[in-house]
């Protein structure tokens, strides 16, 4: 049955991007290295993605220890001197509270935003159930804002005024009223979006700072799958292979995989990080040779072979962004594991 997916623009400086405007901005440059406050060099703005279901890898992504992440046990910022919930609080991160008011802003913000979407009707069960996620996501994000917040604090990274007010004249371009338009449609004010800028510059600011501690050059496995949709077919092909017939033969058979079926099933070296966690929970517990049992992920079932390990290649280009934005979303995990994080009943 197919699930209709919800994505929320945390900032809508992505929502712009669609809208057909172009942002012209430096590329991150690396943090400093010293103690003082450092300012993070102008960001590309992106989309800050609300993180996915906490998900358990069987092997940790990167072995580095990834900057400001507490030590596990270790008492949260704010935790011992707890502040007394008001009537305007949803949340508390860390002692510090989220107020209604702001969620209730940013929800409006993307419900705007919805609304903008062709075929969006929020009076229908669908529409309502959507709405309900929207406004899941949304706190899920402010309450990973204030977690990058204290972050940011503890490593000395603030954003100046300058940055903010660059990333604003960028976009606002040559085509003033247009921007005045597009704040409008998403119920903004200057210094509703000013604060918008600074979230997804500090964001872009710890992105870098955490990304930047993933080593390049990993271990790589080298897997071949068979993919299908039904998994009564996954458990035939792998009983022909646990019969004796060769895995490359019975892939190129049955797998529904169009881009890897002519050649067996091979995917080549693959790092971690890259596919679902359970076909990599898998397919790392393997010797070279073993064929997995059946694992389900999202794109349906698999039979995995490993076929060899490489303990020490380079993740390719094309890979690169992909292992950065799993290595994030597991730091951001691991701060939510060690906060203090109340919602209000």
């Amino acid at each position: 049955m197919k699930r209709r997916t919800i994505v929320v623009v945390a900032t809508l400086l992505t929502a712009w991007l669609l809208s057909g405007c172009t942002l012209a901005t430096p590329a991150p440059a690396s943090g400093s290295s010293d103690g003082d406050a450092v300012a993070a060099e102008p960001a590309t703005p992106h989309e800050t993605a609300l993180p996915p279901a906490d998900m358990p890898t069987a092997v940790p992504l990167w072995t580095a220890t990834p900057p400001m992440q507490q030590s596990p046990g270790s008492t949260p910022p704010g935790a011992s001197n707890p502040v007394a919930w008001e009537p305007g609080d949803i949340a508390m991160v860390n002692g510090t509270p989220i107020m209604r008011e702001d969620w209730e802003r940013q929800v409006n913000q993307a419900q705007a935003y919805l609304l903008q979407q062709p075929g969006t009707d929020l009076t229908t069960e669908e529409g309502k159930e959507a709405l309900r996620q929207v406004q899941e996501q949304v706190l899920d994000w402010m309450i990973d804002q204030a977690l990058i917040e204290h972050a940011a604090h503890q490593e000395g990274i603030t954003i100046t005024p300058e940055q903010i007010a660059d990333q604003i004249a960028a976009m606002r371009g040559d085509d003033a009223a247009r921007f005045e338009d597009w704040l409008t449609a998403n119920g903004l004010t200057l210094d509703l979006l000013e604060k918008q800028v600074r979230a997804d510059l500090l964001t872009a600011a710890i992105r870098d700072r955490v990304t930047a501690q993933i080593p390049r050059t990993v271990p790589q496995f080298h897997v071949r799958h068979i993919l299908v949709s039904d998994e009564a077919v996954a458990q035939a092909a792998l009983a022909r292979i646990r019969g004796g017939e060769n895995f490359i033969a019975v892939a190129r058979e049955t797998s529904e995989d169009e881009t890897t079926r002519n050649s067996g099933g091979d995917l080549g070296f693959l790092p971690m990080g890259v596919m679902p966690p359970s076909f990599e929970a898998a397919a790392y517990a393997l010797q070279p040779g073993e064929v997995s049992d059946v694992v389900q992920s999202e794109f349906g079932y698999h039979v995995i072979q490993l076929v060899e390990v490489d303990p020490n290649l380079e993740v390719p280009a094309e890979l690169w962004p992909v292992v950065q934005q799993r290595g994030f979303d597991e730091w951001l995990a691991a701060q939510r594991r060690n906060a203090d994080i109340q919602r209000a009943p």
